[in-house]
């Protein structure tokens, strides 16, 4: 019988040691141990300096997001293919390709020579994508706003993103590398990279105006990087809106347009517009709206002569279904603004359509982080921030009751599991599916039904894969088949929130999705206050 027990002794020392050693990231010469936040740090600031003084993102961005991302360099993506920032390979990607298990099994992730060729590229995805470009127009040492800036674009789809990012810099002072200012060498490379930028450039003169056409793969944000300007500027001097995108051969104004053309007078055609015209002649386009009395959004009747230094007598014939832009009081417009801030507060929130988009990170690590707690607050009102239970905080914090201070520090943990199993939680909670787990078990685990985990993911069917995140909530208590409000589909339909209704209960009683009603709503994230009056449909 001992040498039974001592056998099977050896036998799970062993085990246990083959799946310990699998679990570690492949050690390096360097670091022949996983890597701390201090050792990815001091390894990768000068890098990200560097990329901060090319492209203006803060240092202290870059770096929170490599330690979040590769798991302090710890993750097989950035120890085999030097990737620290999860970018997949994309149908464009030539290098070299590593496979690996994510939203699906054995999704191709780019691979890279070396770390630097990581974080540039990463700099480079930011400054391409139209959603971030107002970014750059902020300081760089301006990590708050850069960070919930990034979560309002829609790069990642956790709706704590931007804290998550504000916390990890703080708690590692990663900000002190934004003030680090360039040497002259550098200066000297930068304007010389300018430079060489530019005299790539196809220059124009129109109309006494300096203009440019856009090159393939050129941004707002790397083009107002070669020419010293705010991405604001290019917006406004070009009369585009925050919606508005660029494409290769567009024409592109340097400086503010004139007030009137060097000619009097255009015949517009079938497949013209009036910004077209705006643009050809180098002319504002709201001198052109005025020269030729029209309203903002009206567009002027194929064939008609638009008046292009002076204004008409008579009333232009507009284009059949031509109305003018209506201002809607809201939030949100497509305005541009002089101040960089007022830019990003007005964008609406990117919402991806897909949770598994490429480009939206999750963020899914075990992280603890400290809240510190602000007049007003509860800390019932703090579990629904983070969405997290009472009695959780209550524990990680040694709380004898729920009376807390202005003042006092609160360690958070958004992944704590549940201290009472029954506790309804702020908003809908995600279980990653694991080898052999089929709907009906992932049900039975959470106290709900299949067709209830189906509804809340819009699955048409019961197939599931491992490592797929899906949202499931506990009944507790429930009917599985909870009785629908019925209304008329032709009208709006409107609720005022009541205590402790959720998007999900919402979504739920009036046969809708909680994505539609955050769409109708513009909802970034799960939080619905009390009294607030939602639309539904």
């Amino acid at each position: 019988m001992k040498r039974y027990v001592k056998n099977f002794f050896i036998l799970t020392i062993v085990v246990l040691t083959t799946l310990l050693t699998k679990a570690q990231p492949v050690p390096t010469p360097e670091f022949p141990f996983k890597m701390t936040v201090d050792q990815y740090v001091e390894k990768y600031a000068k890098i990200a300096i560097e990329e901060m003084h090319r492209s203006r993102i803060p240092a202290s961005i870059t770096l929170a997001q490599g330690l979040l991302e590769s798991g302090n360099g710890n993750s097989r993506l950035a120890l085999q293919a030097n990737n620290h920032f999860g970018i997949k390979c994309k149908a464009d990607w030539k290098g070299e390709t590593l496979n690996e298990d994510d939203d699906a099994p054995q999704e191709c992730f780019r691979k890279y020579p070396t770390p630097l060729d990581s974080y540039k590229n990463h700099s480079d995805f930011l400054m391409k994508g139209s959603r971030y470009a107002f970014l750059f127009d902020l300081e760089p040492t301006d990590y708050k706003s850069w960070a919930m800036g990034l979560r309002k674009a829609g790069y990642a789809t956790n709706p704590r993103y931007g804290e998550i990012l504000i916390a990890t810099i703080e708690k590692n002072n990663l900000q002190r590398f934004d003030l680090v200012k360039p040497t002259e060498v550098e200066v000297k490379e930068i304007i010389a990279e300018k430079k060489e930028v530019i005299a790539e450039q196809k220059s124009l003169i129109i109309n006494n105006i300096p203009a440019i056409v856009v090159k393939q793969g050129e941004s707002f944000a790397s083009i107002a990087s070669a020419y010293d300007m705010r991405v604001w500027q290019i917006y406004k001097y070009n009369d585009l809106s925050k919606s508005d995108n660029i494409t290769a051969g567009d024409t592109l104004y340097l400086k503010p347009k004139n007030y009137k053309g060097l000619v009097e007078t255009y015949q517009i055609g079938p497949t013209e517009n009036i910004h077209i015209i705006s643009q050809r002649f180098a002319i504002k386009l709201s001198r052109l709206y005025k020269y030729n009395r029209m309203k903002e959004g009206e567009e002027p009747a194929a064939g008609e002569t638009v008046y292009l230094r002076s204004k008409r007598l008579d009333a232009i014939k507009l284009r059949t279904g031509s109305t003018p832009t209506i201002a809607v009081d809201t939030a949100y417009n497509d305005r541009i603004y002089d101040d960089p801030k007022k830019n990003i507060e007005t964008i609406a929130p990117a919402i991806p359509e897909d949770k598994y988009d490429v480009e939206a990170h999750g963020v899914k690590e075990d992280m603890a982080f400290f809240h510190f707690v602000q007049g007003g607050e509860t800390l019932f009102s703090i579990a629904k921030k983070y969405n997290v239970q009472v009695d959780g905080i209550k524990m990680l914090n040694n709380l004898p009751n729920e009376n807390i201070k202005v003042g006092m520090r609160l360690i958070i943990n958004p992944n704590q599991p549940a201290i009472k199993p029954n506790e309804e939680s702020v908003i809908p909670g995600y279980h990653q599916v694991r080898q052999g787990e089929t709907l009906y078990s992932i049900a039975r685990l959470y106290n709900t039904t299949v067709n209830e985990i189906k509804a809340l993911n819009e699955m048409q069917s019961d197939s599931i894969h491992v490592g797929e995140e899906l949202i499931v909530v506990p009944l507790n208590g429930e009917k599985a088949t909870e009785e629908k409000v019925t209304e008329n589909l032709d009208e709006p339909v409107y609720h005022t929130v009541k205590e402790k209704e959720t998007l999900y209960s919402l979504s739920r009683k009036y046969g809708v999705t909680p994505e539609q009603i955050r769409k109708l709503n513009d909802i970034i994230d799960n939080t619905i206050p009390v009294g607030a009056k939602l639309r539904i449909r």
